[in-house]
């Protein structure tokens, strides 16, 4: 089974802003690498995440100005995190039972090595039912 070492080994696309990025800037950012949340970052430290449902449920549902709001004003500060060397079963459950598709990946000193999604571990689950069919079929 692997860890989450190994898949956040194999992301291509983790976005960063500083807490004082507009929404409208965190929201450019998340488009172009074609992803859905960004980790807001103080230096090395994450203090947050801002996601497509922030910007859904705490700005436009609310009329807020996404040229004038920050996503520091409105990030998740709580953030659920899960260590590298946790497993993939564990950040699934992790995200089942904290309703979250965003799950930050910490290395052993607590500094931020990846943001996994929902759709990351579901991708990993489909390669291990292939490879548990090869060998089955095999």
């Amino acid at each position: 089974m692997n860890t989450l070492h190994d898949l956040v080994g194999k992301q291509e696309r983790v976005v960063f802003v500083d807490a004082t990025a507009t929404v409208r800037e965190a929201a450019k950012a998340m488009a172009k690498s074609n992803v859905g949340c960004t980790a807001i970052m103080d230096g090395k430290r994450l203090i947050g995440l801002f996601t497509e449902r922030d910007v859904l449920k705490r700005v436009l549902l609310l009329d807020k100005n996404v040229d004038e709001i920050v996503v520091g004003d409105i990030m998740t500060r709580e953030v659920v995190v899960a260590q590298e060397n946790q497993s993939v079963l564990d950040a699934h459950l992790l995200m089942k039972r904290h309703h979250i598709r965003h799950l930050p990946v910490l290395d052993s000193e607590g500094l931020l090595v990846g943001v996994l999604s929902i759709r990351d571990l579901l991708i990993d689950e489909m390669a291990d039912l292939r490879r548990y069919i090869a060998l089955v079929d095999g």
